[in-house]
Order: structure tokens, then sequence, then C-alpha cells
């Protein structure tokens, strides 16, 4: 073999493995994720398997699993929200509203559950609010402007109906009409229903809150809309108009969920149950942000990271769905997110020791090039200085 070929195979040996070793890294890094992924998704099945059937576990109240016209699935709030009127302490949902009326009359309904409180935001369109007149009794007919209607059903099936007299910006609380003597109606306020209104421009937004306890998931709001004091209502809602009966219903999470949720979790996880069509009913969540090991100290360590991919601190989602009895169908879905960087400092001194062979080992391949074409420039050198005079070209002399 030629000195010259010798320098070429050096070469490309030189070239060759840190590219092999960057793409066996890339395939190991993907080989893990792949792994960790797929040990998710077992965790996933075995929970949701164990929720099978178990409707009372996962839903307060019973009654189909698909939300009807009429029927509020709650958002999940973190924290008690202070009942003020104004919508930005509310979380940016856009599943959890629902529309009711026709324009120009109109309403959006949010609802919240925090603890044992339910929470519920109505944005209102109405041209022109009116409000009751000044210091009236609230059921004097003649006196009467606009009123928001809030119905439900006991733990006995009983059902219960309040309005708020709409006077002015600011807090309302709620009614409830109760007949005395001789047929005498009055209305008695019932400070468990609170809430605030508060006017805008092209309608209003009312805020209010309840104990879950008051109902056993039957709920309902109208709003009687009138175009001055006194006049026949424009009623529209999810309560019938004819005796204020609710026609929806609460989907709610069974409040022990979320405490079999947490026995599961674990930190760097976070277990959501949602309902067939996607909205969450309970969720258990330590995703909080893990501590990832800084890179090496050096420039090596993080052109390592660079050329392999990113860093392996992500998210990794997986669902599973729940069946029920006879698995025919799915009575709600299982989502698992977990930070996908497990074993990350072990990855990342495995492909630091990796590399850095493969540099030490390409470095020695490209010196040992560089050697043997310096030996190689060198003999030809002294090969050209020991030629004979003989062998020497002739030198041409000028005419004597």
């Amino acid at each position: 073999m030629s000195s010259w070929l010798k320098i070429l195979l050096l070469a490309l040996i030189a070239l060759v493995l840190p590219w092999d070793g960057i793409r066996y890294a890339r395939q190991m890094e993907s080989a893990l994720r792949a792994s960790e992924r797929h040990t998710l998704s077992s965790v996933a099945r075995t929970l949701a398997a164990s929720l099978q059937g178990r409707t009372e576990l996962l839903y307060r109240y019973p009654g189909p699993l698909i939300p009807g016209r009429y029927d509020l699935t709650p958002v999940l709030l973190r924290a008690p929200l202070y009942v003020d009127g104004y919508p930005e302490d509310w979380p940016r949902e856009r599943r959890g509203w629902r529309y009711y009326g026709k324009a120009p009359y109109r309403f959006g309904i949010l609802t919240g559950v925090q603890g044992r409180m339910l929470y519920v935001l109505l944005r209102a369109k109405d041209p022109r609010l009116v409000f009751d007149a000044p210091l009236a009794k609230p059921l004097r007919p003649s006196a009467i402007g606009e009123r928001i209607w809030v119905g439900y059903a006991d733990s006995s099936g009983v059902q219960h109906a309040e309005f708020f007299a709409l006077t002015g910006p600011g807090p309302i609380v709620a009614r409830r009409i109760v007949t005395g003597e001789y047929g005498r109606k009055r209305a008695l306020v019932d400070p468990r229903i609170a809430g605030a209104l508060q006017p805008r421009s092209g309608g209003f937004d009312v805020e209010f809150s309840m104990p879950l306890s008051l109902t056993d998931g039957r709920f309902g709001v109208l709003i009687d809309n009138r175009d001055y004091r006194g006049a026949a209502p424009v009623s529209y809602g999810t309560l019938r108009t004819s005796d204020l009966r609710t026609r929806g219903r609460l989907i709610l999470a069974s409040p022990a969920l979320p405490a079999y949720l947490t026995r599961f979790v674990r930190p760097g996880l976070r277990l959501v149950v949602s309902t067939p069509d996607g909205a969450t009913l309970a969720e258990a969540d330590e995703l909080t942000v893990p501590q990832v090991p800084a890179p090496e100290p050096g420039i090596l360590a993080r052109l390592y990271r660079r050329l392999v991919g990113p860093h392996g601190v992500r998210l990794t989602h997986v669902q599973a769905p729940i069946h029920g009895l006879g698995r025919a169908t799915v009575i709600a879905t299982l989502r698992v997110t977990q930070w996908s960087n497990q074993g990350a400092r072990l990855r990342n001194h495995t492909l630091e020791r990796m590399l850095n062979l493969t540099l030490a080992t390409s470095l020695v391949a490209f010196l040992a090039a560089i050697g043997l074409a310096m030996q190689l420039t060198m003999k030809v050198l002294r090969g050209r200085r020991r030629r004979p005079a003989s062998e020497q070209p002739p030198r041409h002399r000028g005419a004597l």
C-alpha cells in the first residue's frame, strides 16, 4: 500500500468517526425517548383499567355522560374567586362556555368549581339594561326591571327558583318567593347565593356563587329581559319559562376522584381525567419544572448537546380511554403528562464519554495522517538533494 493511500485512509477515519458517533448518539436518544413513552403508556393503561366501570367514582351525579343542550360542565378553579362581577379572575376556557338566546338578547354562561362552591359567570348582550325602580319592593309589578333566575333541585328532588333583582351596579343577592298567610307573597333574601353586577358596553356581566350542597345536580339560569319597568318579559336560558323548572344539570367529578388520583401521582407527573367530549373532571398535578443538571463546564459539553439535538427536557403526553363495565362505551379519558428527562444525568454522562473517545480517536488518526504526510514530504525532498550531478538538468550558458 502506498504512503499516499495510507494518508487518505487515515483522513477518512478522522472524518467518519465523529459523524458515526453523533449518529449513534442520536439513535440512542430516540430509543430512550421511545422507551419512556412506552413506559408512560403502560402506566396510563393500568390506571385507566383501575377506573373501568366505576362511574360512581368518576361522576358526582348520575346521568348521561355526553352533555345535553342545557347541561353545564364546570371548569376546575385553582383558588376561590373574588365575586365582584368582573371576569378577569376566570381562566381563559372556551370549552366551558355555553350560549343561549337569540340576537339581540343572548347570554353566555361559564361555570366553575373550587372546593364545595359553584361559581357562575354570565355575559349578557342587552342593548338596554333596565333596573328596578329605586327603593321599590321587589315584587311590585310596575317597578320590576330585568331579572336573573337561578333554578336548582335539592337532594330530595324538590325544585327551587330564586331571582336576582337588578337595582344597579355592585353586589346583588338572591331572593326566594314564599307564600305566607292569606296567600300573601314575600321575597326573602337568601344569603347563600350572592353575586355582583357590572354593566359594560352592549350588555352586562353577572357573577355569583352558591354551595354545591344546595343541588342534586340539576341546575339552570334564566334571564327575564324587559324593555321598560313592568313590561312583559322576554325569557331565555336553561329553565322552563312556564314554571322555572330545571332542564339541565351539572357534570362534575366525584369528590373522591381527586384523592384517588393523588395516590398515583409523583413529582414530574400530571394525571387528568376528562369527560368523553374532553372537559376536565379532575386532576392531580405535580408537574413542577424539574431540576435538570447543568451541562458540564467547557465548550465540548455544550457542543455535544447542540450536535446531538435538544436537551432532554420536554413534555410527553399519553392518554388512555376509561371504559364502562362492558367495554362497549368510553365513560371518561385519562391523560398522563410527564417531563421526559428521566435519567438525563446518566444520558449526558454517557454521551460525553462516548463522544470524548470518538474525538480522541479521530484526533489520533488526524495526527497520524499529518505525520505520514510530513514523513513522505521530507523523503521526497531528501531524494531530490542527493541526486547525482550527471542526473542534474543541464544549465544553459550564454554564447562566448
